[in-house]
């Protein structure tokens, strides 16, 4: 059994070396797609969403040799791969919902539903983001209160963009993971 050495792999594929990464991939690509089945029980969702993963990580390999740990960078991706396709199918599922609602039920009912649902979910948006760490709450607030760019909020914040991207990238899980649970609760 010949030895696959992960950090001399990682750095050829973060040059480019498309052989490194089929035998990455050939490699990787079976717990990956084993790791997806068991959370989806669906070969079809779990071949697709692993091919993304990995197509990801070809997008991205110029970063790949930074990584210590690739089994558990490979799971941390892959998880939240499956989450958001979960995502997406709720949010398709509960659009599907409502339109067949909407053909049973009278126009003006719908609009105050709608409005009801919308204010809802932006009393729920808030507070989500008040319970945020408070330079993650700042930094979401400038972002989306006040439009601010990446660039310059990490230049009035007097910090680097990457952290920037960081905690809004965190904030948009945080307000992600209570949506989810909100549709899998009342929907």
């Amino acid at each position: 059994m010949e030895f696959f050495d992960e950090k001399k792999i990682l750095k050829a594929i973060s040059k480019g070396d498309e052989k490194a990464f089929e035998a990455f991939f050939l490699h990787y690509y079976p717990r990956v797609k084993g790791f997806i089945y068991g959370l989806l029980q669906s070969q079809e969702e779990s071949e697709d969403i692993s091919q993304d993963v990995f197509l990801m990580l070809w997008k991205e390999r110029s970063s790949l040799d930074k990584i210590h740990n690739i089994k558990s960078y490979l799971f941390h991706i892959s998880k939240n791969a499956v989450y958001r396709n979960i995502e997406r199918t709720l949010l398709f599922k509960n659009y599907e919902d409502k339109q067949r609602a909407k053909k049973h039920v009278l126009p003006e009912n719908t609009e105050i539903d709608d409005d009801i649902q919308l204010k809802e979910l932006e009393l729920l948006v808030a507070m989500v983001v008040e319970k945020m760490p408070p330079q993650r709450k700042k930094i979401y607030k400038m972002s989306r209160e006040l439009g601010m760019s990446n660039d310059d909020i990490a230049q009035n914040l007097d910090i680097n963009k990457r952290t920037v991207e960081n905690h809004l990238t965190q904030a948009l899980a945080d307000i992600r993971k209570i949506l989810i649970l909100t549709f899998l609760f009342f929907f």
